[in-house]
């Protein structure tokens, strides 16, 4: 069980910080927000490939979009936060019937099956966060 009040293992977000984070950058490959950030070909090829192992995503990794301070709460509860993040994964799905890539703000372009790897990743690393895996 997370509520607002759930503690971290490392980082500042508490437990509904944590959801709407993870909502945010469903939204960003969902096309909702533009990470308009630039990533050179050169960085996306030499970070991409990442995607494609079994590592994890680092403790204290930061995208450059990020504030140093978690957002302000978006909603009034947990619950509504986390009815917000079964949306954005709805729109994701439904995003990529007819779009072919969006830019992550790191790893650069990423097509349906990268932005797939990716939320593994970053769901994993939050849970973690959170003692939920």
């Amino acid at each position: 069980m997370i509520d607002k009040n759930s503690k971290p293992i490392f980082g500042k977000m508490n437990g509904q910080q944590m959801i709407e984070h993870l909502s945010f950058l469903l939204q960003i490959s969902n096309g909702k927000v533009a990470a308009d950030y630039y990533v050179s070909d050169e960085k996306s090829a030499r970070r991409k490939p990442f995607l494609n192992t079994e590592g994890e995503l680092q403790v204290g990794f930061k995208a450059p979009l990020l504030s140093e301070e978690p957002n302000d709460l978006k909603f009034n509860s947990v619950g509504e936060a986390i009815n917000d993040l079964f949306i954005q994964i709805d729109d994701f799905k439904i995003h990529f019937e007819t779009a072919k890539a969006e830019n992550h703000p790191f790893f650069g372009e990423l097509d349906y099956a990268y932005w797939q790897k990716f939320h593994v990743k970053h769901f994993t690393h939050h849970f973690k966060q959170f003692g939920l895996v």
